[in-house]
């Protein structure tokens, strides 16, 4: 028997791929529903049609440009590669629990993950009542509970993402970002009507919100806003017969915070094998991971003017189209080609991890 706690993506996604396997899997979700509450911007790349059916009434809008805004408001826009994918988020989160469903996992709603004890065979604890199981599967966000009853929580850091639905006029097939908010900020439309506005920060969060927000003017339908992690390359995954994945497992990209796709894949290593599931997914997303984090480290510590001055020399076609014919989820594919493009991007790499 495996339990898997947490009915977000990763979950869901990887109770479908072991049920679809034969396999015998419980899926223990606190909430009431699938998909509440949301703590997500709802954006991915094209990258996702290739694990997904993306035809479904979970999408709300597509994105083909993306505007990238500098401290002092210039901006370049480029033209994205593929399609990239707006979504309800709590649709989308049902949408992969049915498919665990449909495929013979069983789905326990207000069950809530309450520790476990025994090694080997464990026996885990949902609401008051102990249940026995052969593995144990925390996709139970960034404070996972089950790296935390098992030691494998270790000294994670987080960033606040704070995030608002908003009444604004705004052009539905661009997503902008703006540096210099926090770690960025975001403007992602739903259609030309509301867009979801929001930032990713280490502190003063709301602060940083409010600014951009009035940059843009738009008046708030309601509020969505969560905990990131930070992506640990030390991150414990595996260990006895526990495994973490998705938010758990901090398999989220720290240059724009997003994990969706991320957690998915990692599903896919494990559903093939859980003794190689640490080296797997590490073999699968790793570099990009640990590429994602030391482009972060580098980016915190810029000035307005470093932004200034990245963004104009960003306005270049042949920097732009590096942009345009790469996805922003794979970049080892890319920082090299822009590096050898214009060489004068190497004086950022003066803020380096040993500075």
């Amino acid at each position: 028997m495996i339990s898997i706690i947490g009915a977000g993506p990763a979950g869901s996604y990887l109770a479908h791929l072991l049920a679809s396997r034969g396999e015998k899997v419980n899926l223990y979700e606190e909430h009431s529903v699938i998909g509440s509450p949301i703590q997500c911007t709802g954006i991915t790349t094209s990258s996702l049609k290739g694990i997904l059916d993306m035809d479904q009434d979970f999408v709300l809008n597509k994105a083909k440009y993306a505007r990238i805004f500098s401290a002092n408001n210039n901006f370049i826009e480029v033209k994205l590669k593929g399609t990239n994918y707006i979504f309800d988020r709590d649709r989308f989160d049902r949408h992969i629990g049915e498919l665990a469903i449909n495929s013979g996992a069983k789905l326990h709603l207000k069950s809530k993950y309450n520790g476990c004890k025994d090694n080997r065979t464990k026996k885990i604890k949902i609401n008051n009542e102990f249940k026995e199981t052969d593995i144990l599967i925390g996709a139970d966000g960034p404070f996972s509970s089950v790296a935390k009853s098992n030691n494998m929580f270790n000294n994670r850091k987080f960033v606040y993402g704070v995030q608002a639905r908003c009444n604004l006029k705004c052009e539905e097939d661009k997503i902008d970002f703006y540096l210099g908010y926090g770690c960025f900020g975001w403007v992602v439309p739903e259609n030309n009507k509301v867009a979801r506005i929001g930032i990713a920060a280490y502190d003063k969060a709301n602060i940083e919100f409010e600014k951009l927000r009035k940059l843009r003017e738009g008046k708030i339908i309601n509020y969505q806003s969560g905990m990131i992690p930070i992506y640990d390359p030390k991150v414990i995954t595996s260990k006895d017969n526990v495994y973490l994945i998705g938010d758990s497992a901090t398999q989220v990209k720290a240059t724009t915070y997003g994990g969706i796709i991320q957690s998915l894949l990692a599903a896919k290593e494990m559903s093939k094998s859980f003794e190689d599931y640490d080296k797997n997914w590490r073999k699968a997303i790793g570099r990009d991971l640990w590429t994602s984090l030391y482009a972060r480290k580098i980016m915190d510590r810029f000035s307005k003017k470093d932004y200034n001055e990245l963004v104009r020399l960003f306005t270049q076609k042949r920097l732009k189209k590096v942009l345009e014919e790469n996805d922003r989820d794979y970049l080892t594919k890319f920082i090299f080609q822009l590096l050898s493009k214009e060489p004068r991007l190497l004086k950022f790499l003066k803020y380096t991890l040993f500075n």
